[in-house]
């Protein structure tokens, strides 16, 4: 597995309409995509760059608001990379979940508990 790069970093808030004035009012990121019927916003800042995406939580998201940001690694088989992952003992968290035409997401541990998430854009 290679990963191709880290592009995205994420977060869970409890309520994305303020969450998405006070990203782009008060901090001055602006709106790269916005899926609000999806629960999921991305902000860039105005040279690009990494992504800031926030996540509305609800109760099938396994990261829960204030819990700090998620580091997405990119590949290009999602199904290989955790196969490979779980052969070398790291820890997959729930199961692969898809968000179809768009991405494959699976979210793993470090040794202390800390959530990455790996990611194949579709």
């Amino acid at each position: 597995m290679t990963v191709k790069g880290m592009h995205l970093s994420w977060i869970v808030v409890s309520d994305l309409k303020k969450a998405k004035k006070f990203f782009t009012e008060s901090v001055g990121l602006q709106i790269a995509e916005a899926h609000d019927e999806m629960g999921w916003i991305e902000l860039k800042g105005k040279e690009g760059g990494s992504i800031l995406g926030i996540a509305q939580a609800t109760d099938q998201e396994p990261i829960k608001a204030g819990s700090n940001a998620v580091v997405t690694l990119t590949v290009d088989n999602l199904e290989q990379a955790c196969s490979q992952f779980a052969k070398s003992g790291v820890r997959l968290v729930g199961t692969i979940q898809e968000i179809p035409g768009h991405v494959k997401m699976q979210l793993f541990e470090d040794l202390d508990g800390n959530k990455f998430q790996l990611v194949q854009i579709l």
